[in-house]
C-alpha cells in the first residue's frame, strides 16, 4: 500500500512541479548572491583605480613642472651662450 501511494506521488506532475519551482528560486538566489559581489568588487575595482588614477595624474603634473623648470634653465643658457657669441 505504502509502495503503491509513493509510486503515484512520485507520477504526479504536482511533485515535478514544486521541485522544480524549487530549484528556480535555489538558481535565482544563488545568481542575485553572485550579482552582488561582483557589484562589491567592482565597487572596490573602481576605487583603487580612482586612486592609482590621482597618484598618476599628480606624478604627471610634477614631472610636466619639472621639465618647465628644465626648459627655462636651457633658454636662459641658451641666451648666454649667444650674447657671448655676438660679442
Amino acid at each position: 500500500m505504502e509502495y503503491q501511494v509513493a509510486s503515484e506521488i512520485a507520477q504526479s506532475q504536482f511533485v515535478f512541479a514544486i521541485l522544480f519551482i524549487l530549484l528556480a528560486a535555489g538558481v535565482f538566489y544563488e545568481m542575485r548572491k553572485e550579482i552582488r559581489e561582483n557589484r562589491e568588487d567592482s565597487r572596490k575595482r573602481e576605487k583603487e583605480l580612482m586612486e592609482h588614477l590621482r597618484r598618476s595624474n599628480a606624478s604627471q603634473e610634477r614631472t610636466a613642472e619639472a621639465l618647465e623648470g628644465l626648459e627655462n634653465r636651457i633658454e636662459k643658457i641658451e641666451r648666454r651662450v649667444y650674447r657671448e657669441q655676438g660679442q
